[in-house]
């Protein structure tokens, strides 16, 4: 799978749950810094939203989130959760 459409995979599955980030169809999207944008506590600072995106990409990609949360310390922006995700396929 190519890094662009991870990158559009998982951006999908975060705004389909977390409703304060716009999609990439959004006419908002344009010019949005998905992968500088901060998920906790900028999109959420639910602990179960944080726990539902985590299984959605797990069930998408086959990954599993060991020690860390998409969220957490070293995940903190999309960006490095697209980069982690990424990093667990290659």
């Amino acid at each position: 799978m190519d890094s662009k459409r991870i990158r559009d995979e998982v951006i999908e599955i975060l705004a389909n749950k977390l409703h304060r980030l716009p999609t990439l169809v959004d006419g908002d999207a344009d010019g949005f810094d998905f992968a500088a944008q901060k998920l906790v506590p900028d999109i959420t600072d639910n602990h179960l939203d944080i726990a539902e995106v985590a299984m959605d990409l797990e069930d998408a990609f086959g990954v599993n989130f060991e020690d860390v949360l998409p969220g957490g310390q070293g995940m903190e922006t999309i960006g490095q959760v697209i980069e982690f995700v990424a990093g667990k396929l290659k």
